[in-house]
């Protein structure tokens, strides 16, 4: 009897935890390709807290939130800028069309094109030339540059065996706190984790935003969820942690 009591004290504690955790903390889904994805798409490309960085035609189709088939432009960003904290921002997508990097970028604390954190898959090792396997590289911007130096040290160019193919679903996901960054990449059908970095700078609060360069890429989703984000009346609620039952959430394999 004693034991049973004790059963059911600690799973009730558990319950009382996720929902303690749950009431502070909310998930906001810009689904590209669901039912809603007309209105996700004005709220992510016509908000007026949107900024961008060059013209790369975005559009809705089928395979989501979509740029133009320009494989040889330059870097091109977009992105909502909030004072949105600590949080994990996570986005699955799909290369429609390759050029010679292959980039897919997912931008953390995003303040506009000049200043913000990000990551990006790219379909080159940094100095390998075109088709020597792709990797994940962890850069800051910073005034409008590239701050690679800040993170070589611990390997802000990391290799990935494999190719980057057309019309198969990746995935970029990072969880900030402070100045932590974890990352994890979606391929073959897992949530792969890539490492932890720390980031120094002043950027506490920021938005979300994607970008690309030298492809043509469809962005299905992003998800950002943490302490201050509004919840969306069709998406559930869900504590920032790293829980199965939150992760187990997710809208699609």
């Amino acid at each position: 009897m004693q034991k049973f009591r004790c059963s059911i004290a600690c799973k009730f504690s558990l319950v009382l935890l996720f929902l303690s955790a749950s009431l502070i903390s909310h998930a906001l889904t810009y689904d590209f390709v669901g039912k809603d994805a007309q209105k996700w798409f004005d709220e992510f490309i016509k908000s007026a807290d949107t900024t961008e960085s060059g013209d790369a035609g975005w559009h809705l189709t089928a395979n989501g939130l979509e740029t133009n088939d320009n494989v040889g432009t330059g870097h091109q960003r977009i992105g909502i800028k909030k004072d949105w904290t600590d949080y994990t921002l996570e986005s699955k997508y799909q290369y429609v069309k390759q050029g010679a990097h292959k980039e897919a970028h997912l931008y953390i604390r995003w303040k506009g094109e000049k200043d913000n954190y990000f990551f990006r898959t790219i379909g080159r090792k940094n100095g390998g030339g075109a088709g020597s396997g792709y990797s994940i590289e962890w850069l800051r911007k910073v005034g409008g540059k590239d701050n690679e130096g800040d993170l070589t040290k611990a390997g802000d160019d990391i290799k990935i065996l494999g190719k980057l193919q057309d019309k198969t679903l990746y995935g970029l996901r990072g969880e900030i706190k402070g100045e932590s960054l974890k990352v994890d990449f979606f391929k073959d059908n897992k949530w792969i984790p890539i490492g932890e970095m720390k980031y120094p700078g002043t950027h506490k609060t920021g938005g979300i935003g994607v970008g690309r360069a030298t492809a043509q890429v469809a962005w299905q989703y992003l998800k950002v969820n943490g302490p201050g984000i509004p919840k969306d009346a069709t998406t559930p609620v869900e504590a920032l942690n790293r829980l199965a039952t939150t992760w187990g959430k997710l809208k699609r394999p």
